[in-house]
Formats: C-alpha cells, sequence, structure tokens
C-alpha cells in the first residue's frame, strides 16, 4: 500500500477530501461560465478586444494588490520568459474565444480537453522530460478521441474545430512555460505579468478592431475577470488538498457543466460522438496525470533513501 504523506494525509482525512472536491467543483463551474459570457460579449466586440479588457481590469486588480504587498514581489530576472508565456496564452486564449463565439460549447470543451496532451509532447521536446511508451500511447488514445469527435470524411470539420485543437497546443505552451517559471518566480507574479503582457499584446489589434464595450457589458467584463483569476485560484485551492491525479478526472465536470448551460442558454444538444470522444479523450489525460503522479512518487521515494 502506497504510504506516501499526500497519500495518507488524502485516505486518512475525509475533511480535507470533501474540501478538495469542493474547490475543483467549484473551480470547473467558474470555468463554465467563461464560454458563456463570451459568446454573449462576441455580438458588441471582436474576441481580441474581451481579451484587452479581461486583462485590463485584472491588472488593475492584481497591481492594486501588490501595491498593498509590496511592489518588490513582482521582481522578476526571467521577465523575456514571460512574454513569451504571454504570447503563447493570448495565441490559445484568442483561438479559444474565436472559437466558441461560434461552434457548440460541448464539442469545443471536449476538443479541448487534448490540452494535457500537447503538453506531455512539449515538455518532452522542450524540457526534457522522459515520456516513456506507456504516456506516448495514452497520448495516441487522446488524439483519436478528438478525431472521433471530428469525425472527419463523415461531416465537415470546421475551422472552428481546428481553432481548439490549435488553442490546446498553444495553452499546452503556456503551461510549459509556466513550469519554467515556477522554479524562479510566484504563482501572483506570474499571473500579473500574464495579463499585463496578454493586454499589451491584445491592445494593437484592439486598435483597429475597437467597438468598445456597452454599458450594460461591463459587469459581464467584470464577472470575466474575476473568473480568469478565480477559477485558477479554486483549482489550486483543490490540489493544495488533494493530488493531481486525484483532481484530474474531477477536470471532466466542465463538459456536462458546460453541455448544460449550452442546453439551457443557446438550446444546444451535444450529440453522442461528443460524449464518447471526450471520455475517450478524457481517459487517456487521466491516465497520463495518474502515471506521472506514480513517476514523481517513485523519484520521491527513490531521493529520500
Amino acid at each position: 500500500m502506497d504510504s506516501s504523506p499526500t497519500q495518507t494525509a488524502t485516505v486518512a482525512d475525509p475533511a480535507r477530501v470533501l474540501r478538495g472536491v469542493a474547490w475543483a467543483v467549484v473551480s470547473m463551474a467558474l470555468f463554465t461560465l467563461t464560454p458563456v459570457f463570451v459568446r454573449f460579449l462576441s455580438s458588441e466586440m471582436h474576441a481580441v478586444e474581451i481579451i484587452f479588457h479581461r486583462s485590463l481590469i485584472a491588472t488593475a486588480v492584481l497591481l492594486a494588490w501588490f501595491h498593498w504587498r509590496g511592489i518588490a514581489r513582482l521582481r522578476t530576472r526571467v521577465f523575456r520568459s514571460h512574454v513569451g508565456r504571454a504570447a503563447l496564452n493570448f495565441a490559445g486564449m484568442a483561438l479559444w474565444f474565436q472559437a466558441i463565439i461560434a461552434m457548440p460549447l460541448a464539442e469545443a470543451t471536449a476538443l479541448h480537453f487534448t490540452l494535457p496532451l500537447y503538453t506531455v509532447i512539449f515538455a518532452a521536446l522542450f524540457l526534457g522530460e522522459r515520456v516513456g511508451w506507456r504516456r506516448w500511447s495514452a497520448t495516441a488514445v487522446g488524439f483519436l478521441g478528438a478525431l472521433i469527435v471530428l469525425r472527419p470524411g463523415a461531416v465537415p470539420v470546421s475551422s472552428e474545430a481546428m481553432m481548439v485543437l490549435a488553442s490546446a497546443a498553444f495553452y499546452g505552451g503556456a503551461v510549459v512555460m509556466i513550469k519554467l517559471l515556477t522554479r524562479t518566480d510566484a504563482a501572483l507574479p506570474i499571473a500579473f505579468y500574464s495579463n499585463l503582457l496578454m493586454g499589451a499584446i491584445a491592445l494593437v489589434p484592439t486598435i483597429f478592431l475597437w467597438q468598445g464595450p456597452a454599458l450594460a457589458d461591463i459587469p459581464m467584463l467584470l464577472a470575466l475577470a474575476f473568473i480568469g483569476t478565480a477559477a485558477p485560484y479554486c483549482f489550486t485551492r483543490a490540489l493544495a488538498n488533494l493530488d493531481a491525479s486525484v483532481v484530474a478526472p474531477l477536470d471532466f465536470l466542465r463538459l456536462p457543466f458546460t453541455a448544460f448551460a449550452a442546453w439551457l442558454i443557446f438550446t444546444e444538444v451535444p450529440d453522442r460522438w461528443t460524449w464518447v470522444g471526450a471520455a475517450v479523450i478524457f481517459g487517456s489525460t487521466t491516465y497520463v496525470a495518474r502515471r506521472e503522479a506514480r513517476l514523481k512518487e517513485r523519484e520521491g521515494a527513490a531521493s529520500a533513501r
């Protein structure tokens, strides 16, 4: 029986497990609201302008926090890495926002589950992480799940679906950059520079695409900025109470949450292939997460000897 500290605490403390699950569920519910708000806001402004306003609000809030806690906390020795991460994040977000404006939200969410698969590939290529045949096989199965959702040859593959897959790839690259940044910087400075630099990147195209938010759009933009900060925070709190391999399966909640919201608000009903493909993708990413957790436990046990 595994007796690692995290596993023992997870098994022995039901209250901690309940807190972790609760934080994860709240995080998934908040993530579900993002495409809904973007869909509403897109009738008034371009996806890039939405990113600009979202980033501007989040930057202002975080700057106020650092002004209170000390600007010195923003010092970094890896500013260029922050720029690279922000560029990847911006590309991923712009493609994601543009895609969910036009395609069914449940299908977009199912395809976006491929994000961890790209992370495995990029971590092997750019971080030199060793990936065994089991994780490579699971990654291949995950992309097979994406083909089940898309069904190329049976139905036309939309440009929006390809945008979602490209978005997941850019986000996967951003995750790899975060792994590098966390070696030197804390989470909040990383979030601050991400929003600041994404806003700067979005500024130029926003000038040419400017429509300006209506007064009625401001509460939704504020909510979108709040969600962009609160959802990752809740997910982090979930990870503080549970192993990543336990939290990872809970990410699948985004699909039923999104499907319900899409049905309730936009009368969208996902077909069975979306559910089947999403299950295949999610099963593979869950296996990858559990496999990585086991390998880290072994490495930790070996280093403790």
